[in-house]
């Protein structure tokens, strides 16, 4: 018979509470993590198209269909936005062309854009629109530029193995007007138009009608140094109110360097090149990394690249 001394009995007793207590943390640890996960996938949901991307300076497109730029026939733009640390398998991504029409006073423009955003891994949102702008020149420093984009929005939910999936359609659209001078710009504009009810599974999801003001000045501080000051609010005039500063530099003309800061929660980090000139064509390439000052369990620092190509 095998005698166990006192010593090594309190010595294994010690043992098994440490892991037990070690298996609970984890288990505590686990559930905090699936509890964040369901709320941001939830809080998600409801997101507007400028909360889902961080680079609008890129492509003002996404929350007014007015015509910032007129130095084009056709542009083309891609982003694609992932969420990095625990939710790897939330990614976001969006396609915008734009042909412009040219006539003796105005500017006519005529584009798409589709737009989808991946809540892990069962659950996605879409958006396609068509878009049409108008440019009106006021005088030879101002333009007014006018807008609306009409298309339609797709909610949809996998079938796992706890229960049944659906999908839901609904009308979407936006419109906006800008004023446009050499240096400064505002604009105004509304999204989500039709206040649209989806009803993809047993839950409804109201998208309320949100309204934005954005506005940005540049300011030359050298033939090779120009300052931009960018500003954007949102809101549904309820509940919802998000508000971004970006202030970048645009080095030689095709550097770009830039910081954001949205509503103290997030702050983005931008780099890149622009309007680089090969094969007949400008590009562009940026890339923006955003960190997430949120406590909750699992913030979801972002990593985004912007590709564009105009001629």
């Amino acid at each position: 018979m095998k005698i166990v001394s006192k010593a090594n009995f309190n010595l294994v007793l010690v043992s098994v509470k440490s892991k037990n207590i070690f298996s609970l943390t984890q288990k505590v640890l686990l559930i905090i993590q699936l509890l964040g996960i369901v709320f941001t996938s939830k809080a998600q949901l409801t997101n507007t198209v400028y909360e889902d991307f961080n680079q609008f300076f890129c492509n003002p497109y996404l929350i007014n269909p007015t015509a910032v730029d007129s130095n084009y026939k056709f542009k083309l733009v891609f982003n694609n936005l992932n969420e990095l640390r625990v939710m790897r398998n939330v990614k976001r991504f969006y396609v915008d062309g734009d042909v412009k029409i040219s006539s003796q006073n105005n500017n006519h423009f005529i584009g798409i854009q589709t737009t989808n955003s991946k809540l892990g891994d069962y659950i996605s949102r879409s958006r396609f629109q068509v878009r049409y702008s108008m440019q009106n020149k006021l005088s030879d420093r101002a333009r007014l530029s006018l807008g609306i984009s009409i298309g339609f929005v797709n909610y949809a939910f996998l079938t796992t193995q706890g229960g049944t999936g659906g999908s839901d359609f609904g009308p979407d659209g936006t419109a906006g007007l800008r004023y446009l001078r050499r240096s400064f710009a505002i604009g105004v504009s509304s999204q989500q138009i039709f206040s649209t009810v989806l009803v993809p599974v047993y839950q409804s999801f109201k998208l309320n009608r949100v309204y934005n003001i954005d506005a940005s000045k540049d300011f030359f501080i050298s033939p090779r140094l120009t300052c931009k000051l960018q500003s954007v609010l949102q809101t549904d005039f309820q509940a919802k109110y998000v508000y971004n500063l970006s202030v970048l530099a645009v080095i030689s003309e095709n550097g770009l360097l830039g910081i954001n800061s949205y509503v103290f929660r997030k702050t983005s980090f931008n780099a890149g090149l622009q309007n680089i000139n090969l094969f007949g064509s400008e590009f562009s390439l940026i890339a923006t990394y955003s960190y997430n000052h949120s406590q909750i369990a699992l913030p979801d620092n972002t990593l985004e690249i912007f590709l564009g190509i105009k001629k």
